[in-house]
């Protein structure tokens, strides 16, 4: 058996965290809350944590952690640098980090880029030269192939969708995550039903918007 790896998807409402052997199949696999509004210490203890659970015995058997983390970063410094669905996230050496934790080879990507590879190599897009992949969830985030290789740009923020600016209402200057991803569709609907918005929601919540 060829060496494994373990990989961590941290994301604004989840941290997962998997063991793969070489041929990439899935050997453990573990969840857990992200808790982001506690801070970005307390987030890594739980990464910590949950890392831990997937390690095996034998150290040794561990080629390396890939870990995907909102953007924008840094891969090549592996330091995350302002995520807006990880609150108080500034400059973190995420990476530096857990690599110190584990004294094993560690990779930060935007979990964009990182989807984007996988659905390549595993996924959807196997045998594809040209790939957009395009993530909504906690953010908004892009990855982007181009004759087979990832376009990162020279600080690996080639593919940021999320964070275009855009004008909306009262000429007011925002970004495409914060109006259309997860959380701002969620704020736009529940500001619709207490306006007197009719949905099968308010049945299904009870009526309690909160």
């Amino acid at each position: 058996m060829g060496k494994q790896i373990i990989a961590v998807d941290l994301g604004g409402t989840q941290i997962r965290t998997a063991r793969y052997d070489s041929d990439l199949n899935i050997l453990q696999r573990e969840n857990t809350l992200t808790q982001a509004e506690l801070g970005p210490q307390a987030t890594v203890e739980r990464m910590k944590a949950y890392i831990y659970k997937v390690m095996p015995a034998n150290r040794d058997e561990i080629q390396g952690i890939g870990i995907s983390s909102p953007g924008p970063l840094n891969p090549k410094t592996g330091v995350v640098i302002a995520p807006p669905n990880l609150p108080g996230w500034r400059n973190v050496p995420l990476g530096d980090m857990i690599a110190d934790a584990f004294k094993l080879p560690v990779y930060v990507g935007n979990d964009a880029n990182v989807a984007a590879l996988a659905e390549a190599c595993k996924g959807a897009a196997q045998g594809c030269r040209h790939v957009v992949y395009i993530t909504v969830s906690t953010g908004i985030g892009s990855g982007i192939i181009s004759e087979g290789r990832l376009v990162s740009g020279r600080a690996g923020l080639a593919a940021e969708l999320g964070h275009i600016p855009i004008i909306v209402e009262q000429k007011r200057v925002s970004s495409i995550e914060l109006e259309a991803a997860g959380p701002a569709i969620a704020r736009r609907v529940k500001a619709a039903l207490a306006d007197g918005a009719e949905s099968r929601i308010t049945d299904m919540v009870g009526g309690d918007l909160e």
